[in-house]
């Protein structure tokens, strides 16, 4: 059947708009590349988008994706002395997820700086994150003043980012008590190895010689919160879903052992490795949270 000239004309119009919608979301990361003395760009700003975005980065991408990875654009800059630096600014659409994927390459133990929400610095590396936004700056023989010049970068990136420029709130009521030092996460999916359970922050722990992970979950309403719960406790044949109320339980995840969690309104919070000094821990965390 032949489709009428009205749906033909919308389809267009449509095909035409995304391009252009594209091009003004690659153009608005485009404007946070600063101009730097003594360096001039290397060609015009690469956009990506996550249709394309294996051509910058496969074998990485999905990672990217699975962060909520909405549109990369890329600078490179050289100098007279053939040295180059390459900016990648990533837009992750919230801060949560930029945290995310940038939690997920950081080191446990790294030179970490006070650039926008947090960053760290390595031989020839500078990444950082700021709000909705993940930046990775990587240098090519630049020598002796390679940290200097990578951090002056990020410095003039991270003024030019829109938003707030600090870690997740959510992250402040982990207790400070035993916590590794930057072992803090953000699990968009698949936390504990589950697709229905929520988005999770985590952080490592050790006291007293024992090692566990404390987590948060926030649901968008204590229903969605109740659901995930009873789909997880159907995993556990001794814990009827329908009998989940509000409080203190341990589900027998078969995968993980025993998960002792809590839960109340939207919050599910929770400890994944029983030992005798992580249940003070999992208290503060209580505390701290509501």
């Amino acid at each position: 059947m032949k489709k009428p000239r009205f749906f033909c004309c919308l389809a267009a119009v449509l095909a035409m708009a995304l391009p252009v919608a594209a091009s003004k979301a690659a153009a608005g990361l485009a404007a946070l590349f600063p101009d730097l003395d003594g360096w001039t760009r290397d060609g015009a700003v690469a956009a990506f988008q996550p249709d394309n975005l294996y051509e910058h980065i496969n074998g990485a991408a999905e990672n990217f994706l699975a962060y909520g990875f909405q549109r990369l654009a890329v600078q490179n800059y050289t100098d007279k002395q053939k040295r180059s630096l390459s900016a990648e600014i990533y837009f992750h659409g919230s801060p949560e997820n930029a945290f995310g994927i940038y939690g997920s390459e950081k080191p446990l133990a790294g030179d970490y700086l006070a650039i926008g929400g947090q960053g760290y610095y390595e031989e020839g590396v500078l990444n950082f994150f700021s709000g909705a936004y993940y930046v990775k700056l990587n240098g090519f023989d630049l020598g002796a003043d390679g940290r200097a010049t990578l951090q002056g970068l990020a410095e003039r990136i991270a003024a030019a980012i829109p938003g707030t420029s600090r870690l997740p709130e959510t992250l402040s009521a982990f207790p400070a008590p035993g916590r590794v030092a930057h072992s803090e996460r953000y699990i968009a999916s698949n936390f504990l190895g589950h697709d229905f359970l929520l988005p999770a922050f985590t952080a490592d722990y050790v006291l007293d010689g024992e090692k566990f992970q404390l987590f948060i979950m926030k649901a968008d309403s204590e229903e969605t919160a109740r659901a995930a719960l009873q789909r997880y406790a159907a995993l556990d044949k001794g814990l009827p879903g329908e009998k989940i109320q509000p409080g203190s339980m341990t589900i027998n995840d078969p995968y993980n052992g025993p998960i002792q969690l809590w839960w109340r309104g939207a919050y599910i919070w929770g400890l994944n490795g029983q030992t005798s000094a992580a249940a003070k821990s999992l208290e503060a965390l209580g505390r701290n949270l509501l």
